[in-house]
């Protein structure tokens, strides 16, 4: 992920400077207006930005979520811009909840695929449904990473790895939070199943899984929504066999992670569909996406880390802080932790466009 991001900074103008723990991360850096520097720890992270003399316009983090706390924080601490691909709530919840107290730059955490498109997506189909103004409103969001359905999947999984088999365990074993009927409530990760039609991939099936919602969920309840939820995407069968194998078996991480890697492999070609939905009454909003891989980079890559780069290069020209919106006497002020709603969908989508994704 850092590679693409390193290479959507680039794109979108910016100097970059890459760091990393693995030496061999400097070799798959896109050539352009980039420097690299091999570090040993989170530490040699914060000394070698200070280092750099004048403070960077944004840090962006694509760490593990068990480090991006430490680097959230003290980008708090030392007033800089900040943004993380995020994914694990809590860890997202200590960030933005240090940034309330303490930030004078704004930091935006969750800000990758879902986390972060999808989650863009249905903010701007909020605002198409509803003009502006509360009201009861139903809000869907999916995203599905594949494999490329050209490719052959061959194992009873029907699923091929296209990410962090790590992030994929964590996000079907662990609890959801929906909104439903106004009230938030929690529900087992891999419930909710649902099967239906799409307009690129034919039938496939969808369930709750954690993370994606990020904080929309609140954020919607605050507004009047009553339901929202996020779900993953997958072919058709997917969801039977791994709820077998997780709550039937009862199979540990380690054991997952072999039937993953090893039973399943890695995709070859990968596929990633994001969809929105946005209902008020007889009014609805729809937004379909796929994105394919290219001959740099996965599917996954683009959907993920190009969102993140395009609402960077936003916070870095120094937008979405201070004064937001005016009223007669008054302006609102941007919370110093961001959220979805904050994002100028132009901008993002243009921005989107210049990476060669069209949403």
């Amino acid at each position: 992920m850092g590679t693409a991001i390193a290479y959507g900074m680039d794109k979108l103008g910016f100097g970059v400077i890459g760091m990393d723990t693995n030496v061999k991360a400097a070799n798959n850096m896109p050539k352009g207006n980039m420097d690299f520097f091999v570090v040993d720890d989170v530490e040699d992270i914060f000394n070698g930005i200070v280092a750099l003399g004048p403070p960077p316009d944004i840090v962006i983090s694509s760490l593990p979520y068990h480090q991006t706390e430490e680097v959230g924080t003290w980008c708090v601490d030392n007033q800089l811009r900040y943004c993380d691909l995020g994914g694990r709530v809590d860890v997202s919840a200590a960030i933005n909840e240090w940034a309330e107290k303490k930030a004078m730059k704004p930091v935006f955490t969750d800000l990758g695929l879902a986390p972060g498109l999808v989650n863009i997506l249905a903010e701007q189909g909020y605002k198409e449904v509803l003009g502006g103004e509360r009201g009861d409103v139903h809000v869907e969001m999916m995203v599905g990473g594949l494999p490329d359905y050209h490719e052959s999947v061959d194992n009873p999984l029907r699923y091929k790895v296209t990410w962090s088999v790590d992030g994929l365990i964590n996000e079907y074993r662990d609890d959801c939070i929906v909104l439903e009927d106004g009230e938030i409530k929690t529900v087992k990760g891999m419930s909710g199943v649902e099967t239906f039609e799409t307009e690129s991939l034919g039938k496939v099936e969808a369930f709750y899984t954690s993370g994606g919602a990020s904080h929309s969920i609140h954020s919607m309840k605050n507004r009047g929504v009553t339901n929202c939820s996020y779900k993953t995407i997958r072919y058709k069968g997917h969801g039977d066999m791994v709820r077998f194998l997780i709550r039937n078996c009862n199979l540990d991480d380690e054991t997952l992670n072999k039937v993953f890697n090893d039973g399943c492999g890695h995709a070859n070609k990968d596929e990633v569909i994001v969809i929105a939905k946005v209902k008020k009454a007889n009014k609805t909003w729809r937004k379909e996406k796929l994105i394919k891989s290219d001959d740099q980079f996965s599917a996954m890559q683009k959907a993920t880390a190009f969102s993140i780069c395009s609402v960077a290069s936003i916070m870095a020209n120094g937008e979405m802080e201070g004064n937001k919106e005016q009223h007669r006497d008054y302006w609102d002020k941007y919370n110093a932790a961001l959220s979805y709603a904050d994002v100028p969908f132009d901008k993002f989508h243009s921005n989107l466009n210049k990476l060669g994704i069209d949403i």
